[in-house]
Order: C-alpha cells, then sequence, then structure tokens
C-alpha cells in the first residue's frame, strides 16, 4: 500500500478507475453498453455515469496492457511535473480536456472514448517534454511532440480512418487546453484575457475538496517543467532512464543503460533534458 501510495492521486485513480471499468466487462460480469456514451441516455435518464465511464473502458488484449502503461507514464510525469502535484489543476484541466473531447465525439456517435482520452494524455506529455526523444519499438527514435502522429499512423493501421479521427479529437482537444494555459500566455508577455484565465482555473469547490498542492494554492497551470526525479521505467518491454531536470527547463545530461551496459554521459546547466523512452526492446515486461 506504501508503493502505491508514493503514485500521484490523479494518476493512482485514473489506472483504477480503468481496471475497475475494464476488468468487470472482459469478465462478462457487466455489459459493455452500460459504460458507454449514449446522449439520449444521459439527457432523458440522468444516466450521468455515462459522462465518466466511456472514457475508463480500454477495450482488451495486449493492447490493453501498453495503453495503461503508457497512460500511468505519461499521467505520472505530467501531474509531478508540469502540474507539480496540484491535484485540482489537472483535474480541471482534463475535466475541460474531456468536455472538449465529448463534444467532438457526440457527431462522429464514438461509444467508448478511451483513445481520444490516451490521446489527450500522450500529447500533452510530449507539448510539456518537447526536449525528450521517444524509442519507437527500438527501430526509429523521434522528437516527443511527434509521438501522438506516430500513436496515429498506428491507429491507421488498426483501426482505420475512422479510428485515426476519434482519436485525434484528443489530440485537438489537448491542444486547444495547452495553447490557452500555456502558449498564448508566452506569446502575449504573460497577458490573458479574463473570461479564459477565469475558465482554466479550478473552481474554488473543486480546491477546497481535493486541494491543489504545496506550492501555490490557488493557480490555474504550472510551467511547463519535466520531474526532477532520476529514475528509470519500462515501457513495452524496454527500458527508459529518466535524467535530473530543472523545473526552469535546463537540465543535466542523460546516462542511458541498456541490456545491462551503461554509457556514460556528461551534465551542464545549460543542455536540455533528454531522455530515452524504448519500445519493443530491452527488460521482459513485468522483470527486474
Amino acid at each position: 500500500m506504501d508503493e502505491l501510495r508514493k503514485i500521484p492521486p490523479f494518476t493512482r485513480y485514473t489506472i483504477f478507475g480503468v481496471l475497475g471499468a475494464t476488468l468487470p466487462t472482459l469478465l462478462h460480469l457487466v455489459s459493455p453498453y452500460h459504460l458507454a456514451f449514449v446522449p439520449h441516455r444521459i439527457a432523458q435518464n440522468w444516466e450521468l455515469q455515462r459522462l465518466v465511464l466511456p472514457f475508463l473502458f480500454g477495450g482488451g488484449g495486449l493492447n490493453l496492457v501498453f495503453s495503461l502503461i503508457m497512460l500511468y507514464r505519461s499521467l505520472n510525469e505530467l501531474e509531478e511535473g508540469h502540474f507539480q502535484r496540484r491535484l485540482a489543476d489537472i483535474t480541471w484541466a482534463f475535466i475541460l480536456i474531456c468536455g472538449m473531447i465529448i463534444g467532438l465525439n457526440t457527431p462522429l456517435q464514438t461509444p467508448f472514448l478511451f483513445n481520444p482520452f490516451m490521446m489527450a494524455v500522450i500529447h500533452l506529455w510530449a507539448q510539456t517534454h518537447s526536449a525528450n526523444q521517444v524509442n519507437l519499438y527500438g527501430i526509429i527514435t523521434i522528437p516527443a511532440p511527434y509521438f501522438p502522429f506516430a500513436m496515429l499512423g498506428m491507429d491507421l493501421l488498426n483501426g482505420g480512418p475512422s479510428a485515426v479521427l476519434r482519436s485525434f479529437t484528443g489530440m485537438v482537444a489537448a491542444h486547444a487546453y495547452y495553447f490557452l494555459s500555456v502558449i498564448y500566455p508566452r506569446q502575449s508577455g504573460g497577458r490573458q484575457p479574463a473570461l479564459v484565465r477565469s475558465l482554466l482555473t479550478p473552481p474554488q469547490t473543486l480546491i477546497n475538496l481535493l486541494g491543489n498542492g504545496p506550492t501555490v494554492p490557488s493557480s490555474y497551470a504550472a510551467p511547463g517543467s519535466s520531474s526532477t526525479r532520476t529514475g528509470s521505467y519500462r515501457l513495452g518491454g524496454g527500458t527508459a532512464y529518466r535524467p535530473a531536470g530543472g523545473a526552469s527547463g535546463a537540465a543535466a545530461g542523460a546516462r542511458t543503460m541498456t541490456g545491462g551496459a551503461a554509457a556514460g554521459g556528461s551534465s551542464t546547466a545549460t543542455r536540455e533534458q533528454q531522455a530515452q523512452h524504448r519500445w519493443g526492446r530491452g527488460t521482459r515486461l513485468g522483470t527486474e
């Protein structure tokens, strides 16, 4: 239990929510229809759970395992880095993003919204960790901002254009939030319309309920910084090593190890933070 409590709360409850919604369906204890986004059931029967559960049903198969790993790593780094463990901030951010996903998918009649939600998380992570590198299956290394587009390519192979369109709605929603909260204030010298600032600020009720971290009790957006911890994690059977980084965007150099061999790296105060995400090779998933 102590290890679980070390996981930031939004990340922890999101992953548990996905497992709690998906596993009973895979075990045929619950019909997928009860989790689907059906607008007329929401409007006429007040089945408000259908506003949440479609985001948490992750499907099945091996793809679910890799999706959970991606979701966990991306959310964990977002919550600890960009949002600096401000629970009300990250909760309100994804309420806004998920609301836009619902609006974009209603005309598409998308019953389950897990893929758009995951794409939104990945895109927001990629924008806030733009100096990182992502290694896909040990074949190609790409900058983090291009990683969501690579995932869209995988959706095209697996589900065709309709799957790409649904996932793309998550990217649109996440980028709209990131533009309003980070890009626009940066371009306008920190100025922001009162209406936009009011929209992005978590309601005081949510702040009182969840708290908003020890640093800034009521800010709506943390600066674009990455986690300052150094450590390693495994994705898709591979191993990635995260370097230490400063909140200002400058960070130490990285030392990457694969297959038990270490390659030395130097550190300077001005080098941008780098990290390697290795997919499809390295240590077998679930082993140390």
